[in-house]
């Protein structure tokens, strides 16, 4: 049992480790790209943050425990709360629009399988302070571009205005929280569950009907959705001035260089309560879960404490498409990085110059492994050659007491000696080597 971790917590090696960095220095790129500020929030908070509105299913999976006082905390199941707390309180005299962005690690009590750790990675992108689709579209936009850098070109996308589906419900007084619990069934497909749960609540046999229409709405015509919609909607005007924002935001996010298929689906709901507007989800063609997902939450940063605003982000699932990399594009992991360089002494040269020559060359912005084998050097070669190291260098008594040091290209097996001190030369003769 000491040897396994808990089940759905999973080490991560260095082939898994390079795809990871590799996702998240794109995530960075994009974050640079359109001025995103990374923060960073505790892996530990409060009980209370996420149960006021991070949906039935995160409540039910949240890793919580009560802590030494005797207070009641969770492991993070998400973030976009925690980015609400956080302008809420530190950082609500900032002027609008914020853009912040962030990497983390998460934490549901999910039944592991592909596509379900218990522990996670996401990257965010959370647009805070307008209502305007532009920000919508902007979502879109990084969230393509992060797919595209990554080599998911055969992303598509899926979008929705939950806004539709609450004008409809509140035009019934359906209270808000079993508005919640109607979508949140609607997310885990229980269709006929949520409109038996609608007519309970005084939603009439026109208004469910309306719903059930709408839910079969989708494909990638989005002039024949849009008027088919309208059709319906005409009794609410709200409802239908959320048809024509996403359309809207559709329009904007094409322009804004969205190239991937767009999948419109009226009946999209997502399991987080604090969606008001517009959602979508982001996947490739053959897996059946999103690797991104989002959405407008508008209410959530007053809830908290701050002032009205409104805001839309997106999470995309870092271990997912890592998980997915791994299975289908694995000629494409990028290579765990190493040193090129490896330094070995020879002939019983003393530990301290092999050190100097480390400390010199790292100095000079070069990665060198230091051999601490005593490895012959026959076998030093091998090691460097199998590891994919071009250069060696090749230190022995001789070496020392010059202050010099042996260059090898294993490449093409030649070898030169040159001055410790003669930063120059070595530059020339390692020019190969991409430095640190």
């Amino acid at each position: 049992m000491l040897l396994d971790t808990p089940r759905g917590m999973d080490d991560l090696l260095p082939r898994e480790m390079a795809l990871k960095r590799r996702i998240e220095d794109v995530i960075r790129e994009v974050f640079k790209l359109y001025g995103y500020l990374e923060v960073e929030t505790p892996t530990v908070e409060y009980y209370e943050l996420f149960a006021l509105k991070s949906g039935e299913e995160i409540r039910e999976r949240m890793f919580d425990f009560i802590d030494k006082g005797g207070r009641r905390v969770v492991l993070r199941p998400e973030v976009t709360a925690s980015i609400a707390r956080l302008v809420a309180s530190k950082l609500k005299a900032m002027p609008p629009p914020l853009r912040l962005g962030y990497i983390a690690d998460c934490y549901r009590y999910d039944e592991p399988q592909w596509g379900r750790r218990r522990r996670f990675w996401q990257g965010g992108f959370e647009l805070i302070g307008s209502k305007d689709p532009l920000a919508d579209a902007e979502i879109l936009e990084v969230s393509y571009e992060v797919f595209n850098r990554i080599g998911l070109r055969d992303q598509y996308f899926k979008v929705g205005h939950i806004g539709i589906f609450r004008e409809i419900l509140k035009s019934y007084h359906v209270d808000e929280k079993i508005q919640d619990r109607i979508l949140t069934l609607l997310d885990r497909k229980m269709t006929l569950e949520a409109l038996d749960l609608m007519k309970k609540n005084g939603v009439d046999e026109d208004g469910v009907k309306v719903i059930r229409d709408l839910m079969k709405l989708e494909g990638t015509d989005l002039r024949k959705i849009s008027t088919d919609a309208s059709n319906l909607l005409s009794p609410w005007k709200e409802a239908y001035r959320d048809l024509q924002e996403l359309c809207e935001i559709i329009d904007l996010a094409r322009e804004g260089g969205v190239e991937s298929k767009i999948v419109i689906s009226l009946g999209l709901a997502r399991g987080l309560e604090y969606y008001t507007g517009f959602i979508f989800e982001q996947s490739v063609p053959d897996i059946e879960i999103a690797l991104n997902g989002g959405g407008r939450y508008d209410n959530l940063i007053e809830l908290f404490g701050g002032k009205p605003t409104p805001a839309v982000g997106c999470a995309i699932g870092i271990t997912r498409i890592m998980q997915y990399v791994l299975k289908k594009k694995a000629e494409e992991i990028p290579t765990p990085s190493r040193p090129r360089i490896l330094l070995t002494g020879v002939a019983d040269v003393s530990k301290k110059y092999l050190m100097k020559v480390a400390r010199v060359l790292r100095g000079m912005g070069f990665g060198i492994e230091v051999e601490i084998l005593s490895r012959k050097l026959p076998s030093a070669i091998e090691y460097a050659l199998k590891n994919g190291m071009r250069f060696m260098i090749i230190v022995g008594k001789r070496e020392e007491a010059e202050e010099k040091i042996s260059i090898r290209d294993l490449e093409l097996r030649r070898q030169i000696e040159l001055p410790l001190s003669d930063e120059e030369k070595i530059m020339e003769a390692l020019a190969g080597v991409e430095r640190i």
